[in-house]
């Protein structure tokens, strides 16, 4: 994959990446960038408490970058997208998301307040007793404008490090809605090919490397009675 070739019904991909300490892996990312010219680094520590950061410098890149895409979608690593299913889905919502992040939402949360857990929020961090609802940051997808607009507003939103939570803070800001669209999860489909390349399904998440491969290369055979 390259960003600057068509590689599937003229959509383009990119990897977000941030620095790391080990030396090994800093030459191997060099190494993989000059082979598929596919990623962007930028000057940060790459761990989950940047997740926000690093978002936002992915909408800075495509707003400076990708301007002309009519639409965004941020997802991770260990993400299946069947992008088929994607742009039909984004072209049959095309009006909804003129103002709306779409994608596996949630209208009604309420803020972690275990400090054992990995989305743990105190009081300090996050004072309001609900989150505005969020888009799962495993995978969501909105307009070139909305995606533009949301990265001008969070110059005004405090930072909070749950990136999907700060996403729709910033949706919140701006007035816009989230939107549950159907075939997003922020689940794992069972691993069948005939699913995976079906109509229904449009994300995947916690397959491994090798599960991707599976998924992208074996057919669907359906089974005889």
């Amino acid at each position: 994959m390259n960003i600057s070739r068509n590689n599937t019904s003229n959509v383009r991909y990119v990897f977000l990446l941030g620095s790391q300490s080990n030396r090994r892996v800093n030459k191997e990312t060099v190494a993989e960038f000059n082979k598929y010219k596919d990623m962007v680094q930028e000057d940060f520590i790459d761990t989950y408490n940047n997740l926000t950061l690093k978002t936002l410098i992915g909408f800075k890149w495509v707003s400076l970058y990708c301007s002309s895409a009519k639409f965004v979608m941020k997802t991770d690593d260990d993400m299946y997208v069947n992008v088929t299913n994607l742009l039909k889905t984004v072209r049959v919502h095309k009006k909804k998301l003129e103002r709306s992040v779409g994608g596996s939402c949630k209208y009604d949360a309420d803020p972690i307040r275990d400090s054992r857990s990995k989305w743990y929020a105190s009081v300090n961090q996050y004072p309001r007793s609900k989150y505005p609802g969020f888009c799962s940051g495993t995978g969501y997808v909105t307009t070139m404008a909305v995606m533009q607009k949301v990265f001008e507003v969070s110059k005004h939103v405090p930072f909070f490090y749950l990136e999907d939570v700060y996403v729709s803070l910033c949706v919140e800001r701006l007035g816009y809605t989230l939107t549950n669209l159907e075939g997003f999860s922020h689940g794992r489909w069972p691993l069948d090919s005939c699913v995976y390349k079906g109509t229904q399904m449009i994300t995947s998440h916690g397959l491994s490397a090798q599960d991707m491969i599976t998924m992208f290369t074996r057919d669907c055979k359906k089974h005889s009675d």
